[in-house]
């Protein structure tokens, strides 16, 4: 930026390519902080989550729409598979962020065209089951132990650069255990990657 300020900008080309790249890393930088002030949050003993019925099917409708642009840049699609009474008990700020974060790390791993993510509530006596699952590359049997780690990212050897800070899965992971659910993942890589989410049925008492 110091340079493009002190010296003569002739070209313009070049010009435009620095402040992109500026544009770039200052978002990713933004992304870190929100991301490190959500966990911080979550991880306080303060009364973050609030509790409230709210309807999951819509929440995963307004993810997705959202997400819109890199769903088109990846030619991906979706797949909902909700009863018809979509509501659940809990904190819907966080669960728009649980939602964002799983289906574009979804997106973002995956470079081959085609991709299907298909999202699903089941419903059980005693809890119930979100499930987020997608048929692309998948994770590598070594690094499922430590994808809910803080900046941990996957090295699938693309060749490309690595998107997004690190923290989404931890983010998540952590606002699933700050509602008092549970979150696994199983993956075989190729055909199915599959991170599911129990929840007590009735999260109104805590």
């Amino acid at each position: 930026k110091v340079n493009l300020i002190d010296s003569e900008i002739t070209d313009k080309e070049n010009s435009l390519k620095f402040l992109n790249i500026m544009q770039k890393h200052g978002n990713r930088i933004a992304r870190i902080i929100e991301d490190m002030l959500t966990i911080s949050k979550l991880e306080s003993h303060s009364d973050t989550i609030q509790i409230k019925p709210f309807n999951l099917k819509d929440c995963t409708e307004e993810v997705i729409t959202r997400l819109n642009p890199l769903f088109e840049q990846k030619q991906a699609t979706t797949a909902l598979k909700f009863p018809e009474n979509s509501n659940i008990n809990g904190d819907a700020f966080y669960w728009d962020q649980i939602l964002f974060n799983l289906i574009e790390n979804a997106l973002k791993e995956n470079d081959e065209p085609n991709l299907k993510i298909t999202i699903s509530l089941d419903r059980g006596p005693d809890e119930d089951t979100i499930t987020v699952k997608d048929d692309g590359v998948g994770i590598p049997s070594e690094a499922l132990e430590f994808i809910f780690k803080r900046f941990y990212r996957i090295d699938q050897s693309h060749g490309t650069e690595k998107k997004g800070t690190g923290l989404g899965l931890s983010i998540v992971k952590r606002a699933i255990e700050a509602h008092e659910g549970k979150i696994s993942v199983k993956s075989t890589p190729g055909i199915v990657t599959a991170f599911k989410i129990t929840m007590p049925s009735n999260t109104t008492n805590y």
